[in-house]
């Protein structure tokens, strides 16, 4: 079995797809393959601060055990799954050390770019290309949250992505550190507000995304 058929096969059914991952990482055939910069994801560091658990690989793993959790939800599996695993694969390349901190500029564009020159090689066109669209707009939560000028917020409702972004946000959210109950809590209602302010632009867009938000709710805050 090829490591995409690999990482594939632990990514749709594993239920804790990081440990499989973690042993996949020392085969030799995965650190010769187009794949090895995940791998890669270990030596890049996260200001403490906003990323207790360190370095990037850490946080990616948490943000794929917890996709995988909810990719029931998704309206592609494969996509939202595979999107979790690269959602940071650009930090790789942006992350510097900027005025006291850890900085990665620009990771979510330059994420996207290596996501796909990796995955055309694998799989469909479309496949690929929602992937990277995927990664492309995990930071949307921060710009749309914040109200940076960064959010391309018609863009991101007019996407077939739509649902799978938002549930990425949730697991980039709550892929670090430990969360305490009431900050998972909060981290629910914070999406709930994002989902507010894009109704802003296309009223009751959200209205399956919501249902689906409470029967994560249940998953989640546990």
């Amino acid at each position: 079995m090829s490591v995409f058929n690999k990482i594939n096969d632990i990514l749709l059914n594993s239920n804790k797809p990081s440990i499989e991952l973690e042993k996949l990482f020392k085969e030799d055939e995965f650190i010769k393959s187009d794949f090895r910069i995940i791998g890669d994801l270990k030596n890049v560091p996260q200001d403490k601060k906003f990323h207790p658990e360190g370095n990037v690989w850490n946080h990616t793993k948490m943000v794929v055990d917890l996709a995988a959790r909810i990719k029931e939800y998704s309206e592609n599996s494969k996509n939202f799954m595979w999107s979790s695993i690269f959602h940071d694969i650009g930090k790789v390349k942006t992350t510097r050390f900027i005025k006291g901190r850890y900085r990665s500029y620009n990771h979510d564009i330059e994420g996207e770019k290596i996501t796909y020159k990796i995955l055309k090689n694998y799989m469909n066109e479309e496949e690929a290309v929602n992937i990277s669209e995927i990664v492309r707009f995990h930071m949307h939560h921060i710009y749309i949250l914040k109200d940076l000028p960064f959010a391309d917020i018609e863009k991101l409702i007019k996407s077939s992505n739509y649902n799978d972004i938002i549930l990425l946000f949730i697991c980039d959210k709550l892929g670090r550190g430990s969360k305490g109950i009431e900050e998972k809590i909060d981290t629910i209602n914070e999406v709930e507000f994002i989902l507010e302010k894009i109704e802003r632009y296309e009223a009751n867009i959200n209205i399956e995304i919501s249902k689906r938000l409470q029967k994560i709710n249940d998953i989640v805050i546990k």
